[in-house]
């Protein structure tokens, strides 16, 4: 993994993020800042690398960020730490990618009637646009906004049966 981060250069900053991985699955629990979304994106564009994936680079990335985006612009920050706190969660299952982005504030996300032109308010209509499926649903404190991307072989470059075996 190290291998992969090393080639995309990551400027220093002061993002802080606790990631947590194991085969197939990883979390990140981060202060969502405008330095961080590139970072994270380098995250999942390894991590889809890694578990031979790289056809939903492009889909999955853009959904993470504006995702990410909707917590910067629309979520309300922690009172102990003034830092608006999500949970990317990413996980590989059996013939799909689940994305699901944890926020603690408990205002559900609000589609916008903005048009084709404007510069914001299209976030969710893009998710739901590159996603296979997408949904938000409040839980404890907060809500989790998720989004599944449906894995075909021409996202892994790999044959049914190489699949198969993986």
């Amino acid at each position: 993994m190290a291998d992969l981060l090393e080639r995309t250069p990551v400027p220093a900053t002061g993002v802080r993020a606790t990631t947590r991985s194991k085969p197939g699955h990883f979390e990140i629990d981060l202060d969502v800042t405008p330095e961080a979304v590139p970072i994270v994106r380098t995250i999942v564009r390894s991590h889809l690398k890694l578990w031979g994936l790289p056809g939903l680079t492009d889909r999955v990335e853009l959904v993470v960020s504006e995702l990410l985006t909707n917590v910067l612009r629309h979520t309300a920050p922690a009172a102990r730490t003034a830092a608006r706190n999500a949970r990317l969660t990413v996980t590989r299952l059996p013939g799909a990618l689940s994305v699901c982005v944890r926020d603690f504030d408990p205002a559900l996300p609000q589609f916008s009637s903005s048009g084709p032109e404007a510069e914001r308010g299209r976030g969710l209509h893009l998710a739901v646009a590159f996603a296979d499926d997408f949904g938000c649903s409040l839980i404890r404190g907060g809500k989790d906004v998720w989004a599944n991307f449906l894995i075909h072989d021409n996202d892994t470059g790999e044959s049914p049966q190489e699949q198969e075996a993986s």
